[in-house]
């Protein structure tokens, strides 16, 4: 599937999910648009991984809230990515990626789910699919905006969690607006 569809897919799923806000709303549900910032770092051992240190990534996300916990469901956007080891020159990156996010009081952490379609000049094409740790403050500004921090990690597989680099942990800041 190309960048465009998944990008189609990804603008129709945040028009259902907005259309039926006004429902949600009388039912203790909010929304939430989020646009943010993240600093990649490497993953020298991943050689499928296309970012490398202080590469900038920014994201457009709808976030569904029902008590304490969101769903979140993000584009993100690299214009142009430092090349890993075993990755051609990198023109541009898009992560389409979903997390479930719980949070309590000012804290959050989650889990989540990405996939990085990368243009390079051997072609585009798709990575392995990729989890991510995240844990962060969310800090109010006003009843219906909120900045937060998050701390990231990306891995690709379960088994090799225990193997965590902390210099692989990347840091983003987001603004959040609920309706």
């Amino acid at each position: 599937m190309t960048a465009a569809r998944y990008i189609a897919v990804t603008s129709l799923l945040a028009l259902i999910l907005f259309a039926d806000n006004v429902q949600a709303q009388q039912m203790g549900r909010t929304s939430a648009v989020t646009v943010g910032v993240r600093q990649y770092n490497n993953h020298p051992d991943d050689t499928e991984f296309p970012f490398g240190d202080s590469d900038l990534g920014y994201l457009m996300a709808y976030e569904f809230h029902e008590g304490n916990a969101f769903w979140q469901f993000g584009l993100g956007y690299t214009p142009s990515a430092s090349a890993t080891s075993q990755v051609a020159e990198v023109e541009y990156v898009i992560t389409p990626q979903l997390h479930l996010v719980y949070q309590d009081g000012s804290l959050m952490m989650g889990v989540g789910a990405l996939k990085h379609y990368i243009s390079d000049t051997n072609g585009k094409h798709w990575t392995s699919i990729y989890w991510e740790l995240m844990l962060g403050l969310q800090l109010p500004i006003s009843t219906s905006v909120s900045i937060q921090g998050l701390a990231c990690y990306q891995f690709r597989d379960w088994g090799n969690l225990g193997d965590f680099d902390t210099s692989e942990i990347e840091f983003g800041v987001n603004l959040s607006c609920k309706f």
